[in-house]
């Protein structure tokens, strides 16, 4: 392809070489013919001034005054009568030129024409013309001159020679010059151009170098204002770009695009997370790829057909079982077909709270109503007259008494879980013996764990060190824990209470020989209220709230708790803590 630079060489000498050749054409011609009309004239000027000087009378010596004449005008003279024969010759060749009648000179001259230029006759390198002869107002004749015009030929062509080396010297300059003009236009253009590649292929830090303030040079500044401008909005464009990746990817819930065609074009790393499949093996892809319930492949489709919003609560069982709320929203339509913009939001936790709340209040107003039934009841029967019977009195008193104060246990376990759920609770750490922290606890249950012939053993490391706790919570997670195993071991078991300390961190157990928990119970023994043997744990007294208490406690010391049991083989509980 050619280049800009050399198309306007090209024209630029082409225009001069043709402006030049048809200037040398005229000028070269023009003096041609000023020089032969020149020439034509002054011979006319010679011919009628010999014409007027012939000597007539003398026809015999005719011969001697054309040989005269020539001589004089270096040209051959020939004069001629009234029918064009010849009369005398300046070269004697008589019998070449007899009559010269058919001559259009002649017949001019013998006409009695004033000669002018027009009438000379240029043949065969030689110039002609001829002047009539008059005398007393008659044609005697005529007088006919032939001037060879061979060098005059040759000095035009040293003009012409002349003129053709001077246009080629200066075609040469010209060539020059419309070279180096050419190159000062284009080379502004040619790196207005390479800037305007580098800005195509974003490299968006080019700029061109304005010389002058003509219409390169406002074409070179608009260059630079666009890249200006083009690197602003591809800044913008990029921060928005991270934004929206940042958002994209940080999201919980699972995005992802339906293009018109039906494929997947996009998908946030949460999509991995809820439907177990990388997001590399669905994009690209079809939605009838999609792992989902084909619920969902139905919502897509009718959300492409309709145009309208979609949302429904649906139910996936891979990898594992979770309620999701889809919610999908028609992007804007293009000339294939309508997209889907997709959102998947998790709520098995929410429906699972939601579970738990609905379950606490039944599970409360159930233990609520056991107590008050009996207490009511009781109460009812004395006022009707069994208070009467002091022994009967006493023994229903006695069970209203220790009803109420079930119930006292029941609300105050209530408050102390609300509290620290709802982080309102407050530690006062302070470092403790770990000897004395398990002591205290100990001692307390030491005469249950005898009225029920249970043994509890404690083993303590040694040396013994000391962990940063709040005592008082500490000591309702062990008294918790402790009531918890002696519920559930039979006469004659044992209870273990053990501290060991690792490098970062110590650990307490409290195992027992109990009846153990069924495998399929042990995922929800630290929820409210949750029982595994619902009679035997309403016997002993218990709310349903100690295991909760006690797992958000170790939460609340940055702890873990962890249970491992058998059933008919026993139960233990491992709490570790940080040092």
């Amino acid at each position: 392809m050619r280049t800009l630079r050399s198309r306007l060489t090209w024209m630029f000498l082409t225009l001069i070489g043709l402006s030049m050749l048809g200037t040398g054409l005229f000028v070269g011609l023009l003096l041609q013919a000023t020089y032969l009309d020149s020439l034509t004239g002054r011979l006319n000027k010679e011919g009628t001034l010999l014409a007027q000087t012939l000597d007539w009378g003398k026809q015999d010596s005719f011969d001697v005054q054309a040989e005269a004449f020539g001589r004089t005008l270096s040209a051959r003279v020939i004069i001629l009568d009234r029918d064009g024969t010849v009369l005398g010759d300046s070269v004697r060749d008589k019998a070449g030129t007899r009559n010269l009648r058919h001559l259009p000179e002649v017949r001019q001259a013998l006409k009695g024409t004033t000669p002018s230029n027009q009438f000379a006759q240029k043949r065969d390198n030689r110039l002609n013309t001829a002047i009539p002869v008059i005398r007393d107002g008659q044609i005697l004749g005529a007088v006919w001159i032939q001037l060879d015009v061979t060098d005059v030929n040759r000095s035009i062509r040293q003009i012409w020679i002349s003129m053709a080396g001077g246009l080629a010297v200066a075609y040469l300059l010209a060539a020059l010059a419309s070279s180096r003009f050419a190159r000062d236009v284009t080379r502004p253009i040619e790196e207005i151009t390479r800037v305007a590649e580098d800005i195509a292929h974003n490299k968006l830090y080019r700029s061109v170098a304005v010389y002058g303030e003509d219409e390169i040079g406002r074409l070179g500044e608009s260059i630079n204002r666009m890249a200006r401008s083009l690197r602003s909005q591809m800044s913008a464009i990029r921060k928005s770009e991270r934004r929206l990746t940042s958002v994209i990817e940080t999201m919980e819930s699972v995005l992802f695009l339906v293009d018109p065609s039906g494929s997947v074009s996009l998908a946030n790393p949460a999509f991995e997370r809820l439907f177990g499949v990388p997001v590399s093996d669905i994009q690209g892809k079809s939605i009838q790829h999609l792992p989902g319930p084909y619920e969902l492949i139905q919502l897509i489709t009718r959300c492409q057909e309709t145009g309208e919003r979609q949302r429904k609560e649906l139910h996936f069982f891979y990898p594992e079982e979770r309620i999701v709320e889809a919610s999908l929203s028609p992007m804007g339509v293009e000339k294939d077909g309508r997209g889907v913009v997709a959102v998947l939001h998790d709520i098995t936790a929410i429906r699972r709270l939601e579970k738990m709340r609905s379950e606490f209040v039944a599970n409360v107003s159930h233990e609520l109503k056991t107590p008050i039934t009996s207490i009511v009841g009781f109460t009812e029967t004395l006022l009707d007259g069994a208070m009467q019977d002091p022994n009967t009195c006493r023994e229903f008193l006695e069970i209203i008494l220790e009803e109420g104060n079930r119930l006292q246990r029941l609300v105050g376990d209530i408050l102390d879980l609300s509290k620290i759920e709802s982080k309102q609770i407050h530690l006062e750490l302070e470092t403790v013996p770990i000897g004395e922290l398990i002591q205290s606890a100990t001692k307390t249950m030491e005469d249950q764990f005898r009225a029920k012939q249970l043994t509890l053993e404690v083993q303590l490391p040694d040396p013994l060190f000391t962990v940063t706790v709040d005592r008082d919570r500490f000591r309702q997670i062990l008294l918790n824990l402790l009531s918890n195993a002696m519920a559930y071991t039979p006469s004659g078991g044992k209870v273990t209470v053990r501290a060991e300390r690792e490098t970062e961190s110590w650990r307490l157990q409290v195992a027992d020989t109990g009846i153990g928990i069924p495998k399929e119970d042990l995922p929800r023994i630290f929820e409210r209220f949750y029982r595994v043997d619902k009679a035997r744990s309403r016997a002993s007294g218990g709310t349903g709230l100690g295991l909760a208490i006690v797992k958000h406690l170790v939460e609340v010391h940055k702890g873990t708790i962890h249970v491992e049991s058998q059933v008919g083989e026993g139960t233990t509980f491992t709490l570790t803590f940080p040092l």
